[in-house]
């Protein structure tokens, strides 16, 4: 937190985002990728992580709207950053990953990328390197969190510019 305190250039740093819990997001998320998929209802975007102070850094989670093959194919905007990484570096940042579920629906229609966005809302507040890292960790826990069957490769160090 004091790190963050550094950068954001405030005591008055906070966690502003609503409570949602870990097992919240896992649930969730696991329930998405177990049931049919509702097209008019479609994926809940998870609301993760809110940190303000002098800036403001947003995180949201949630199966992504994109197939991996559209991924693979829209190279305008998406690159591979590892094996298993794709990364879009508009703002916000967005890393996706195929994540398998145990006990998920298959078939052609079946969604398995998961995507994580992050964003901050003020120019200069965080370096584009602490950023990433916050981006690289959260994408690395979502892994962990959900026990991706198909173990996908998030390095640490993963770079997510070209």
């Amino acid at each position: 937190m004091e790190s963050l305190r550094e950068i954001l250039d405030s005591d008055g740093l906070k966690f502003t985002n609503p409570t949602l819990s870990v097992d919240q997001v896992k649930k969730g998320l696991t329930k998405e990728a177990i049931a049919p998929y509702d097209k008019r209802k479609g994926f809940a975007a998870y609301d993760v992580c809110t940190l303000s102070g002098n800036g403001t850094f947003d995180a949201t989670v949630g199966w992504a709207a994109d197939t991996l093959k559209a991924v693979q194919t829209y190279t305008d905007r998406w690159h591979q950053a590892s094996t298993d990484v794709y990364v879009s570096e508009t703002s916000p940042i967005h890393l996706v990953f195929r994540c398998e579920i145990k006990g998920a629906a298959s078939g052609p229609h079946v969604q398995v990328l998961l995507e994580v966005r992050t964003w901050e809302n003020t120019t200069n507040s965080f370096t584009k390197e602490f950023h990433q890292k916050l981006s690289v960790h959260l994408t690395r826990t979502l892994r962990d969190e959900l026990a991706c069957t198909n173990k996908p490769d998030i390095p640490d160090d993963l770079q997510l510019s070209k």
